[in-house]
């Protein structure tokens, strides 16, 4: 049985696999006109399904669903879950750092700061990508 902590390397050797890819996208997105109305923010949505990411501003892919299921070990998901890991969050405690690693390698906060990132159907938590900290919608928006 796999524990925690191969599963987690795996994961993360899976990321840096991807790290070019999502750069690419990233700097795609920032070369689009993107203007923002007053009070809004540039906010990026995982599918934690499938793990694709899109620009809420635009609605364009910024890396494409099943990228991660693609670069992990096909017993990976399998392994999680005999191992009793909480495999979504696992995912998603690497995913945000690592998007927010990329989104700084590319200049992003340089144009959107601040910027966050969030999986879909959990709106009420935004990552955000320069404090890298998961921070309340009412917050990030000052509602």
């Amino acid at each position: 049985m796999a524990d925690a902590s191969t599963l987690r390397a795996e994961l993360v050797a899976a990321l840096v696999a991807n790290t070019a890819r999502l750069s690419h996208g990233l700097r795609a997105e920032l070369a689009r006109s993107i203007k923002l109305g007053e009070g809004r923010r540039l906010q990026f949505e995982v599918d934690p399904w499938y793990w694709g990411i899109t620009s809420c501003a635009t609605e364009e892919s910024i890396i494409g669903s099943d990228w991660l299921s693609r670069s992990l070990p096909g017993d990976w998901l399998d392994r999680a879950e005999e191992a009793g890991a909480n495999w979504n969050g696992l995912i998603s405690d690497e995913v945000c750092p690592w998007f927010a690693d990329c989104w700084q390698a590319v200049g992003g906060p340089a144009r959107f700061d601040p910027a966050y990132l969030f999986l879909h159907g959990y709106h009420d938590q935004q990552y955000d990508l320069v404090g890298r900290a998961w921070v309340p919608a009412k917050v990030a928006f000052g509602e």
